[in-house]
């Protein structure tokens, strides 16, 4: 009698067990998939079924089973690419977001597998005495990779500039080329400037003569950025090189002029600048150089030998000579900084 009693408690117990095991089971079984903009999709509907069904969860895809509470309520926009999954059983809601860019059959297995993983989550959360909400970081896509940087800079550049020659040739104009090479140093970047220029001369008339002159130079500069900001930065350098002058005299001879021998003088120079570079691009600046030259031995008088016109202005340039540069520039190689 004793030996029936507890078997027949024990199979009450185990019935009650297992009654409760499949109202609990049945109560979180059902999923439904209330919304999908912005058109309905089978292929969600489908890849979902699959999944959820390896959860033990059924997919209803309009409302939930009689009475029982759905675990979990489903709204997906594709356009706004946002997934809401909702559980007001457990006054829980989870949010996640798709990634842009890709293709429909990707989005909408991305979409299945986030919301299993959703409804995964509330199948091992508890209900709360509060309610919560879990916010889902959305998806960042990768940033693109940045531009190789060469472990020396080149930068090269054209411009146009003027220079103060002298009482003869007030403003002398021409145009330059540079190549500057920079070698990142601390926190600023050294570089090694080589700048040519050329002015095609001008004509100092006189009565009997005219006096054609022209010019080359050669530069080499270190130069140290000091100031850098947003708008551009500020570079100022120190060196030296050579001015070649040529000077060609005209003999009137009637209407016509007899070109006698030219001439020719080398100055060695001592110079300085100071450059602003204002950038229009990742590897292009524009800039503007303000430069003096120190001409260490001046020239002799040019027209020395020929005759001397009386209103002929000394045409020998100045021993201090200022100059400015505009132009612009372009990176082929970057340094790192």
């Amino acid at each position: 009698m004793n030996a029936l009693l507890h078997t027949t408690l024990r199979l009450f117990v185990l019935g009650v067990v297992c009654l409760g095991s499949v109202v609990h089971a049945q109560a979180r079984s059902i999923a439904v998939l209330r919304e999908v903009k912005p058109e309905p999709s089978s292929a969600l509907e489908a890849s979902l079924r699959e999944m959820l069904g390896r959860l033990d969860v059924n997919l209803d895809a309009s409302a939930g089973d009689g009475g029982v509470p759905a675990l979990a309520v489903i709204d997906v926009d594709f356009a706004s690419g946002a997934i809401v999954v909702d559980s007001p059983s457990r006054a829980v809601t989870i949010r996640r977001t798709l990634p842009g860019g890709a293709s429909g059959d990707v989005v909408t297995e991305t979409a299945a597998t986030l919301i299993a993983s959703s409804v995964d989550v509330l199948l091992h959360t508890d209900p709360p005495r509060q309610p919560i909400k879990i916010e889902v970081p959305a998806v960042v896509e990768a940033p693109p990779p940045r531009p190789k940087l060469s472990p020396v800079g080149l930068d090269l550049g054209v411009g146009l500039g003027a220079r103060l020659l002298g009482n003869a040739a007030v403003v002398d104009f021409g145009g330059s080329v540079h190549a500057l090479l920079t070698v990142p140093f601390a926190s600023q970047l050294p570089g090694v400037l080589a700048m040519f220029a050329f002015q095609p001369g001008f004509d100092l008339a006189g009565e009997t003569v005219t006096l054609r002159g022209s010019a080359m130079s050669a530069r080499l500069f270190l130069q140290l950025e000091l100031v850098r900001w947003r708008y551009g930065r500020l570079e100022a350098g120190a060196g030296g090189g050579f001015d070649r002058f040529t000077f060609t005299p005209l003999q009137r001879e009637g209407e016509l002029f007899r070109a006698m021998a030219p001439r020719s003088f080398v100055s060695p120079i001592v110079a300085g600048l100071v450059t602003y570079r204002f950038p229009v691009g990742d590897s292009v600046h524009l800039f503007a150089t303000v430069q003096v030259d120190g001409d260490l031995r001046p020239i002799p008088a040019p027209r020395t030998g020929m005759p001397a016109p009386v209103d002929m202005n000394d045409p020998r340039p100045w021993a201090v000579r200022p100059s400015l540069i505009i132009g612009v520039s372009f990176a082929p190689l970057r340094a790192r900084e």
